[in-house]
């Protein structure tokens, strides 16, 4: 016998599904087809229109993008020079650039000739170059930045988003993730960085774009911090005929 048969629950998939980027990626279908986000945006009161820039994006990564085109080392040091706040950051970007990516604890071999990628500095190795605890907690800060992926964002143009993170139970998370990494945070007693506020310090603080911050929840809670709605209240108003069968099946599971 296989699972399935022991456990009783034959049912299709769609139906005890629980994976909260499976019902984001229906939610990124919805609104891109008939009049979907015109529907979701004045639910979150959002009454601006839509500039010629205007994107919805899934996993949305755009500091690690912007990164990965840049091709002049003096540009990524003026990025850390003028973003990254640390008292000593005119020093160590005087280094050569070996010495600057071992100051930030590179994964495996320090580069000689480019600065590399803030999201593989390792607070493991940068704990012992960093002495200073707000300089440690703003570098991780920085480091975060460039790999924490926000479920869906909507660019109304350039300068405005509606970043959004998709829930199904789980609440919000907070970083460091990792143990090792937590257990640093401890030894230094320094303050975990919640999910929201490391999304808005990339989108606002880094990106310059000013940003509504929304979670989209099975069961609604209260926030200071972001507007909060429900499977329910998000998917209203929607046209979701044109979904696969198996698709709605799913949405019921969320109380649509």
């Amino acid at each position: 016998m296989n699972i399935r048969q022991i456990s009783g629950i034959d049912s299709r998939y769609a139906e005890i599904n629980r994976e909260e980027r499976n019902y984001a990626a229906l939610f990124y279908h919805a609104l891109l087809t008939e009049n979907n986000l015109e529907h979701f945006l004045k639910t979150c009161g959002v009454s601006e229109s839509l500039g010629i820039d205007f994107g919805i994006y899934l996993e949305y990564s755009m500091l690690r993008d912007i990164w990965f085109k840049i091709n002049s080392e003096n540009v990524k040091k003026e990025i850390i020079e003028k973003k990254l706040n640390i008292g000593n950051i005119n020093e160590v970007l005087s280094r050569p650039t070996v010495e600057i990516n071992k100051y930030f604890g590179v994964m495996g071999i320090p580069s000689e000739n480019e600065i590399q990628y803030p999201g593989h500095w390792a607070i493991t190795k940068y704990n012992k170059t960093v002495q200073d605890n707000d300089d440690f907690y703003n570098i991780c800060k920085f480091k975060w930045s460039f790999n924490i992926k926000p479920d869906i964002v909507i660019h109304l143009n350039k300068d405005r988003a509606i970043c959004i993170e998709a829930k199904y139970e789980s609440g919000e998370g907070s970083y460091p993730s990792q143990e090792k990494d937590k257990s640093i945070f401890d030894e230094r007693k320094l303050p975990r960085v919640g999910q929201m506020e490391l999304q808005k310090y990339m989108m606002e603080d880094l990106l310059g774009i000013k940003t509504d911050f929304v979670f989209l929840v099975f069961k609604k809670t209260a926030s200071k911090t972001h507007k909060v709605l429900t499977w329910a209240e998000a998917f209203h108003g929607m046209e979701l005929s044109n979904l696969p069968q198996f698709a709605r099946d799913m949405l019921k599971n969320v109380s649509v």
